[in-house]
C-alpha cells in the first residue's frame, strides 16, 4: 500500500496532459485518415510524450502514472477511425452537411459517444480471460509497454518526437499559408496573374467590379439579372413557407439561367441590384465571396520553379511544358505537390507526383515494410495500368497523354479500388472466423471464472448500468430518427423540408414521410397505394423486414439488435487485434449498415449510418481498451484504474472527431469545392466512406459500374488469401487515392527499410518511430490550425 501511495497512478497533471494530447492527436489523425483512408495508433506517441513532459519537464511521473496518461490519451484519440469510416458518407450522399448547428450533427455525436461507452464497457469483463488465460499477444500494446519500461530513454525519445513536430510544422507552413486569403489590391493584380495566384478572368472581373464601385453604377443588364435573382429568392422563401408557387419558382430559375451576361454569377448580380437600390453599400462589392480576386500568403509556388521551355516549329510552347496554355512553362513545385515525373522526363501519361505531406512520410515510416502493400496499388494503377490503357487505345480517342491520370482515375481506378476495398474488407471478416470462435470461448470461460474479479477490477454493476443506459439511448435515437421524414422534399408541393419549421408527417410502409403543410399531407393521404408505392420506388425506399411493425417496437428491436451486435463485433475486433494486430473494422461497419437497412428499409440511410457509426466507434474503443489493459498488465498497473480512467474520458473523442470534420467541410465549402470527397480543396477524399456509399447505392438499386466493382471485389478477396486478410483493403485504397499521397507514403516505408538495414531494428524503433510520429502530428495540427484561421477570417 505504501508503494502505491508513493507512486500514484492517477494524478491531475497526468489527466490534464493526457486529455490535451488526446485531443490534439484525435484532430490530427482525423485529418490524416480522411486523406489516406486509415488511421495511426496514438498509444506510442502518448507514451513517449508522457515521459518527456511528465518526467522531463514536470520532474514527476512514474511508469504507472505515464501508463494512465497513455490510456486516457489513447481513449480520446481512438474514436476517430470509427467516425471517419462512416459519418462522411452522409455528406457524400447529400443527406447532411454536418454543420454543428444542425440536429443531425449532434444526433451522430451522441450516437458515437454512446458507442464509445458501450464498446469500452462491454470488453472489460473479458480482460482476465483474454490477457491472463488466453495470453493474447497484442503486438502494438506490447511495444508500448516496452517504451514504458525504458524510462531512461523516454525523455530523449520525447525530444526526438518534439523535433519531428517542429520539422513537420515547418514543412507544412509554406504549404498551408496560401490557404489564408485576403482581398486583393487592384494594383497587385498583374503580379498575381504572373505568379498564377489569380486567373486572368478573375483579375478582369475584379477590375470590372472596381469600376462599378468607383462609378457607383453598373450596366443595366447586370442590374436586371440581379432583380431576377431577388425575385427568385423571394419566391423560394414563400415556397418554403408553404405557398404553392412551385411552377413560378421554376420559371424564375429558368429566367436566371438565361439571363446575360453568363460570366456574372447570380450572387454578384443580386449584390449589384441591392447596391443600385440603396440596400447595400457599393464598397461591399469588394468581397471575395462575390468574385473579387483573392490574394494569398506566400507558399512553395512563389519559388517559381518551372519546367524548362520547349517550343514547336511555330515558336509556341509545347503541351509538354505548358498544359494550361497560358504561355508560361508549368510549375514543377506547387504549394502542395512536386511533379517528379515531369522533372525527370517521364512520358506524360505516366504520373509520378509527390505530395508535400510530412504526415504521409511519417505514416509510411511507422508502417514500415508492410506499408509497401499500400504503394503497390498506386504503382500498378498510375505507372502501369493507366499508361497501358492509353497506349492500347482503350481511352477516349480525344484523350491527350497528360489527361490520362485524371481521366483514368474517374473511369476505372476509383471503381476498381472501391471493389478491392470491399472484397478485402469482407475477406477480413471471413478470416476472423477463428477469432470469433475464440471470442465466444473466452465469454464462456469468463462466465466460469467470475471470482477472478475483486478490488482491482471494475465490478459488473457499473458495466450493467452503462449497458442499460446505452440501450436506452440507442432506443431513443432509433425512435427519433425513425419518426423523422426520410425525404428532403415534399412529394406534393416540391418544397424543401429543411426550410419548413414544422413539417406535417405521415407514416407509410415503415417510413415517415414529410410534407410542407397539412394540406399537402391530406392530398397525399388520399392518393392510391400504387402511386404511393411508385413514389417510394422513385426514392429507392423499399420496405424493410420490420416495416409492418409499430414504430416504437421497430425502434426497440433495432436498438436491441444494435446493442448485441456492438457487443459481438467488439469481441471479434479485440480478438483479431490481440492475435494479429489487424482488425476488419471497415467490414464490420459495412455489415452493420446493410443489416439496419434490411431491417428498417433501404430508405433509412441516416439511421443505418448512425448505428454504423455507433458500432464503428464502439469496436475501435473496445479494441483500444483491451490493448491498453494489455500494456497495463505488462507494466503492473491496476486494471480498475485504467478502466475508470478511460470510461471517464471516452465521450470526448467522438466530439473532437465530429468537430474536426465540421471544420474540414466548412473550409472545403468556403473554397468552392465539395465538402468531402474527390475534388475537395483539403484533399479529404474519405475513401472508406466512399466504399460505404457504393454499398448503400447498391442496396438501393442505384446505377453503378457493377462490373468494375465486382472485378475489384474478386481481386481484393483473392489478395486476402495472401500475406494477410486485409491486403485487398490496402491495395484498393492506394488505387483509389490520388497517387501523390501514396508515393509520399512510400518514401516513409522505404526509409524505414533502409534504416533497419543500416542501423538495425532496435535503433530504428527507438529513434525513427518518435521522429515519424512527430511529423504526423506537427503537419496535421498546423494544417488544421491554419484552416481554422482561414475559416474564421471568411
Amino acid at each position: 500500500m505504501e508503494n502505491r501511495r508513493r507512486y500514484p497512478e492517477i494524478s491531475l497533471s497526468a489527466v490534464v496532459f493526457a486529455v490535451v494530447i488526446g485531443v490534439v492527436m484525435n484532430a490530427a489523425i482525423t485529418l490524416v485518415g480522411l486523406r489516406i483512408g486509415f488511421t495511426i495508433l496514438g498509444s506510442a506517441i502518448a507514451a513517449l510524450l508522457g515521459f518527456g513532459i511528465l518526467r522531463g519537464l514536470l520532474g514527476r511521473g512514474s511508469i504507472l502514472e505515464t501508463n494512465i496518461a497513455q490510456t486516457i490519451a489513447s481513449g480520446v484519440n481512438s474514436p476517430n477511425a470509427g467516425v471517419i469510416f462512416t459519418v462522411p458518407v452522409l455528406v457524400l450522399l447529400g443527406l447532411s452537411d454536418l454543420r454543428p448547428s444542425s440536429s443531425e450533427f449532434w444526433l451522430l455525436t451522441v450516437a458515437c459517444v454512446t458507442g464509445g461507452l458501450l464498446g469500452t464497457a462491454f470488453i472489460i469483463p473479458l480482460r482476465k480471460q483474454m490477457l491472463d488465460i488466453d495470453r493474447l499477444r497484442f503486438p502494438t500494446p506490447t511495444g508500448v509497454a516496452t517504451i514504458l519500461k525504458s524510462p531512461g530513454a523516454g525523455p530523449r525519445k520525447a525530444a526526438v518526437l518534439v523535433l519531428g513536430l517542429a520539422i513537420g510544422a515547418l514543412i507544412q507552413l509554406p504549404k498551408g499559408l496560401p490557404n489564408i486569403r485576403t482581398t486583393a489590391d487592384v494594383a497587385d493584380l498583374d503580379a498575381l496573374v504572373a505568379s498564377e495566384r489569380v486567373s486572368p478572368a478573375a483579375a478582369e472581373r475584379t477590375r470590372m467590379i472596381r469600376g462599378w464601385v468607383d462609378g457607383r453604377r453598373a450596366p443595366e443588364e447586370i442590374v436586371e439579372k440581379g432583380r431576377l435573382e431577388a425575385q427568385r429568392l423571394e419566391l423560394a422563401h414563400r415556397v418554403n413557407e408553404g405557398e404553392a408557387l412551385g411552377e413560378e419558382l421554376e420559371a424564375a430559375r429558368a429566367a436566371i439561367e438565361a439571363a446575360a451576361p453568363e460570366d456574372i454569377s447570380p450572387k454578384l448580380a443580386h449584390a449589384v441590384f441591392l447596391a443600385t437600390s440603396g440596400d447595400l453599400d457599393w464598397s461591399d462589392l469588394r468581397d471575395r465571396n462575390l468574385g473579387w480576386a483573392a490574394d494569398h500568403w506566400p507558399g512553395y509556388a512563389d519559388l517559381d520553379w518551372r519546367l524548362p521551355e520547349t517550343r514547336d516549329d511555330t515558336g509556341t510552347l509545347t503541351v509538354r511544358c505548358d498544359r494550361d496554355g497560358n504561355g508560361r512553362p508549368d510549375l514543377l513545385l506547387t504549394d502542395d505537390e512536386f511533379d517528379f515525373g515531369r522533372w525527370v522526363g517521364l512520358p506524360d501519361e505516366v504520373q509520378l507526383v509527390f505530395a508535400i505531406a510530412p504526415f504521409a512520410i511519417g505514416a509510411g515510416f511507422l508502417t514500415g515494410q508492410a506499408g509497401l502493400f499500400v504503394l503497390v496499388g498506386g504503382i500498378l494503377a498510375f505507372l502501369f495500368l493507366n499508361p497501358l490503357a492509353f497506349n492500347l487505345g482503350w481511352m477516349p480517342a480525344t484523350t491527350q497523354a497528360h489527361e490520362v491520370p485524371g481521366l483514368a482515375r474517374g473511369l476505372f481506378n476509383r471503381h476498381l479500388g472501391i471493389g478491392l476495398l470491399l472484397g478485402g474488407a469482407f475477406m477480413g471478416i471471413i478470416a476472423s472466423l477463428p477469432a470469433i470462435r475464440e471470442a465466444l470461448r473466452s465469454v464462456i470461460e469468463s462466465s466460469r471464472t467470475r471470482s477472478a474479479g475483486g478490488s482491482d477490477e471494475l465490478g459488473m454493476k457499473p458495466i450493467a448500468i452503462i449497458a442499460v443506459a446505452g440501450f436506452i439511448v440507442l432506443f431513443v435515437l432509433a425512435s427519433f430518427v425513425g419518426n423523422q421524414p426520410f425525404n428532403t422534399i415534399c412529394p406534393v408541393s416540391g418544397t424543401k423540408l429543411e426550410a419548413v419549421e414544422s413539417p406535417a408527417t405521415l407514416e407509410y410502409a415503415g417510413y415517415t414521410i414529410g410534407f410542407a403543410n397539412d394540406a399537402a399531407a391530406s392530398d397525399w393521404d388520399g392518393r392510391p397505394a400504387a402511386e404511393k408505392d411508385a413514389y417510394l420506388e422513385g426514392q429507392r425506399a423499399h420496405p424493410g423486414w420490420l416495416g409492418g411493425l409499430p414504430s416504437l417496437l421497430r425502434a426497440a428491436i433495432i436498438a436491441l439488435v444494435g446493442a448485441v451486435w456492438i457487443w459481438f463485433a467488439g469481441l471479434i475486433i479485440a480478438q483479431c487485434t490481440g492475435m494479429t494486430d489487424w482488425s476488419p473494422i471497415s467490414g464490420m461497419a459495412l455489415l452493420t449498415v446493410v443489416l439496419v437497412m434490411l431491417m428498417a428499409g433501404t430508405g433509412a440511410v441516416f439511421g443505418a449510418v448512425l448505428l454504423g457509426a455507433t458500432l464503428c466507434v464502439a469496436i475501435t474503443l473496445g479494441s483500444d481498451m483491451m490493448g491498453d489493459l494489455k500494456t497495463g498488465y505488462l507494466v503492473g498497473a491496476r486494471p480498475r484504474a485504467q478502466q475508470l480512467a478511460e470510461l471517464s474520458v471516452v465521450w470526448l473523442g467522438p466530439v473532437v472527431s465530429m468537430l474536426t470534420i465540421a471544420l474540414i467541410t466548412t473550409k472545403n465549402l468556403a473554397d468552392g469545392g465539395p465538402a468531402i470527397g474527390p475534388g475537395s480543396p483539403m484533399k479529404t477524399d474519405a475513401p472508406q466512406a466512399q466504399a460505404l456509399q457504393a454499398v448503400i447505392t447498391g442496396i438501393q438499386g442505384g446505377s453503378m459500374p457493377y462490373a468494375l466493382y465486382i472485378l475489384g471485389a474478386i481481386v481484393g478477396g483473392l489478395l486476402g488469401l495472401g500475406a494477410f486478410s486485409g491486403l485487398g483493403v490496402l491495395v484498393g485504397l492506394s488505387m483509389y487515392l490520388p497517387f501523390a499521397y501514396i508515393s509520399t507514403y512510400g518514401i516513409g516505408c522505404v526509409a524505414n527499410i533502409v534504416l533497419r538495414r543500416l542501423k538495425g531494428v532496435s535503433w530504428t524503433e527507438e529513434w525513427g518511430v518518435p521522429l515519424a510520429a512527430g511529423l504526423i502530428v506537427g503537419d496535421s495540427v498546423l494544417d488544421l490550425t491554419i484552416n481554422a484561421i482561414a475559416v474564421s477570417l471568411g
